[in-house]
């Protein structure tokens, strides 16, 4: 009966220690996910843009053709990918993505030069509008992956942090020594036997008691 009452102290008492450690890190998750969320809809913008542009400029020209075809085969590629958030928050999937999505980028890019190069479409006021809208959008979506970066990083010094609690409150918790034996000084050499003090450190200062 005693150890079954033993048992249940010490399992309430260690519930309590880590009840204190309640995952801080929670509040990091949702901005996390968060800014995962509006770096994405920053690159779905980029990429419808980039459907427009491959409307305007493919039967307006036929040399830039190929390069239309990079960034539809770019587009492509990224349709094959999984790109819903829960799957980006993972290390390895993000980092495909990004690399797909640079080399979108970078295929809109040369089509943006050489279709620039076309008098016809340098007068279009549509083409025009779509270089400033595809423009402010890769504006838009380097503050974006700047507050993803960050808030990333907010999330794992905290969740570093919690488990790191953890283990301290664990370990911190331990049953009290069992007491060593008492030793008896006979009156006649209670003079000959000095008292050890214990030194307390208090903010760098050492201050013997």
């Amino acid at each position: 009966m005693r150890k079954t009452i033993a048992g249940t102290v010490i399992l309430l008492v260690a519930i309590a220690l880590l009840g204190g450690c309640l995952p801080h890190y929670d509040a990091d998750d949702v901005e996390r996910k968060a800014a995962l969320g509006d770096l994405l809809q920053q690159y779905a913008e980029r990429t419808e843009l980039s459907r427009q542009l491959i409307a305007l400029v493919q039967p307006a020209s036929r040399e830039n053709s190929g390069l239309a075809d990079a960034v539809t085969a770019a587009q492509a590629n990224l349709d094959c990918m999984r790109t819903d958030r829960e799957a980006l928050l993972e290390q390895i999937p993000f980092e495909r993505f990004e690399i797909a999505q640079r080399q979108l980028g970078d295929a809109i890019s040369r089509l943006v030069i050489e279709a620039g190069n076309d008098p016809h479409l340098d007068h279009d006021a549509r083409f025009r509008s779509l270089l400033t809208q595809l423009a402010a959008a890769d504006r838009r979506i380097v503050t974006k992956r700047k507050a993803y970066d960050e808030a990333v990083d907010r999330y794992n010094r905290s969740r570093s942090g919690y488990f790191h609690d953890i283990e301290a409150r664990t370990l911190t918790f331990r049953m009290p020594p069992a007491p060593g034996p008492v030793v008896a000084i006979p009156p006649g050499n209670r003079a000959l036997t000095p008292m050890r003090y214990a030194t307390l450190c208090t903010y760098g200062r050492t201050v013997v008691t």
